[in-house]
């Protein structure tokens, strides 16, 4: 039976959930309901038929996340085991050979709103962003203690995107067994590790795999700079590869240091090869560019520089400025590998910005591939704007010269 508050939406804004949207906008709703942040409710059309359950935040424009298709069920950890078994019944298989790193729950698209679930192997690594999440974090736990036995479950909510549910950022805590170091885990039967506690993200760039492979296929004999190379995982992949020369920049010298493990977890040793380079990228590239650096391949994957709608105009002009010298690093010929995990930036602003930084840069860029994050990162159709990783891989075949005057560094 249902017994959560109900919540009505006006006539004809249903269309959207539907169709699969999980967001209803305050807008939407027929009136301003008292209710507290994070609290569970039953949503119903306008006239009276039940929409599924969500979880209501008066304190932000969506107003209710949706967590399910039905009103009749109860959300307690039964819901979670049964839900998060069947999520890992349905990517388990389509995850590429020899891989034991991937994501469980990937939020709002998986009707999870706010909740992100990696797991590592053994361990289970989860992150929450919402209010309504926060008060289901008890059941959470023991749903992934059921359903995996694993022998570690770390909690890493110590993001900054809690503050726009009203929530305080959570020191990391390690709720089920103990992490003594970084956690190994296999993908493409390649050996990585996750720095769960301290790392990036939940520990590890997992949404990059399709990045990843798809690189080690274009590198057979070529130079690779690998500019925010983090710990390295791209860098990997084109040793692998065949890469001739790699070259890695980041300004995490415990990045570098987990990147110089992987290599050498995977049978290559650092050499003239393949060696690292510590410093800040936009102070690196204008050097390099000086000397006359050049490569057959160059990958930017920043950190996402719009993480909010204030900071989009900032972000855009630093995507410009850092692949506008990338494209004056390849050779004639040469490959560049950019991405944004910008979710303000939609894959049309970045293609722009990308076309502005070659022709400021004199080169004509032919489209190789475009990427987004793999299948385990559910990608809705309903769903844009869960969609946040873009990833362009284009050949630089020269270009108009004249326009080399705008190429200032």
């Amino acid at each position: 039976m249902e017994h959560y508050p109900r919540v009505y939406i006006k006539k004809g804004r249903d269309i959207p959930l539907f169709a699969g949207h999980p967001w209803i906008f305050s807008k939407a709703l027929q009136e301003e309901y008292r209710l507290p942040a994070g609290e569970l409710v039953a949503v119903y059309s306008a006239t009276n038929e039940p929409l599924g359950i969500g979880m209501y935040n008066p304190k932000t424009s969506i107003r209710v996340r949706m967590l399910a298709r039905e009103t009749a069920v109860c959300i307690d950890h039964d819901f979670f085991i049964r839900r998060f078994s069947s999520l890992d019944d349905d990517k388990r298989p389509l995850l590429p050979p020899e891989t034991t790193g991937y994501r469980l729950v990937h939020g709002d698209a998986d009707y999870f709103p706010g909740l992100i679930v990696d797991r590592y192997g053994e361990v289970c690594v989860f992150q929450i962003h919402t209010a309504g999440m926060d008060r289901m974090r008890n059941e959470i736990i023991e749903a992934l203690r059921t359903a995996f036995s694993p022998r570690a479950i770390v909690e890493r909510s110590d993001i900054e995107a809690r503050k726009r549910e009203g929530l305080g950022v959570l020191p990391v805590a390690v709720h089920e067994g103990s992490i003594d170091g970084v956690v190994p885990f296999t993908e493409n039967g390649l050996h990585f590790f996750a720095d769960v506690v301290d790392g990036q993200k939940t520990g590890f760039y997992l949404d990059q795999r399709n990045a990843r492979m798809r690189v080690a296929g274009l590198v057979r004999g070529k130079s690779v700079l690998n500019l925010f190379s983090y710990t390295g995982a791209l860098s990997v992949y084109a040793a692998r590869g065949g890469a001739a020369e790699i070259v890695m920049v980041d300004s995490s010298k415990e990045a570098l240091s987990l990147a110089q493990r992987h290599f050498e977890a995977n049978g290559f040793s650092f050499s003239a090869r393949y060696r690292c380079m510590h410093g800040n990228v936009f102070d690196i590239l204008p050097r390099l560019i000086e000397e006359q650096k050049t490569y057959d391949c160059v990958v930017c994957d920043p950190p996402a520089f719009a993480k909010s709608l204030e900071s989009v105009a900032r972000a855009k002009t630093a995507y410009l400025s850092a692949n506008r010298q990338c494209c004056m690093l390849l050779r004639e010929g040469g490959i560049l590998v950019t991405s944004s995990c910008s979710g303000r930036l939609t894959l049309d602003d970045f293609s722009g910005i990308i076309r502005a930084a070659a022709f400021q840069a004199g080169r004509d860029l032919h489209i190789i591939d475009v990427l987004g994050h793999p299948y385990d990162h559910t990608d809705r159709l309903s769903f844009a704007e869960g969609r946040y990783l873009k990833t362009l891989i284009a050949r630089a075949v020269g270009g108009n010269v004249s326009s080399r005057r705008f190429a200032s560094v």
